[in-house]
């Protein structure tokens, strides 16, 4: 895979990427607010699992062995999908 550019993504993946990223006040940033808050392309490794909604992302780890699952919020499983932790 290759990194993606911010532009490509839609509001929903740019608000889990700037979650991701520790955005402070990402939840109320317009699109274009958040892209301008963040450098850089989306790394390959998150891109699958940004713009996906809690019961997609919850599902994933479930099917993935990730323990606890539905006790972790969305970021960290972000995070653990991807291979981060």
């Amino acid at each position: 895979m290759m990194p993606v550019e911010l532009s490509d993504l839609s509001k929903d993946a740019l608000r889990d990427l700037a979650s991701v990223r520790e955005v402070p006040g990402h939840t109320d940033m317009t699109k274009a607010d958040l892209i301008d808050a963040m450098d850089n392309q989306a790394e390959d490794d998150l891109t699958p699992w940004l713009g996906l909604t809690r019961k997609e992302i919850y599902g994933a780890a479930t099917e993935a062995g990730i323990d606890g699952a539905k006790d972790k919020d969305k970021r960290s499983l972000i995070l653990e999908l991807a291979g981060r932790v």
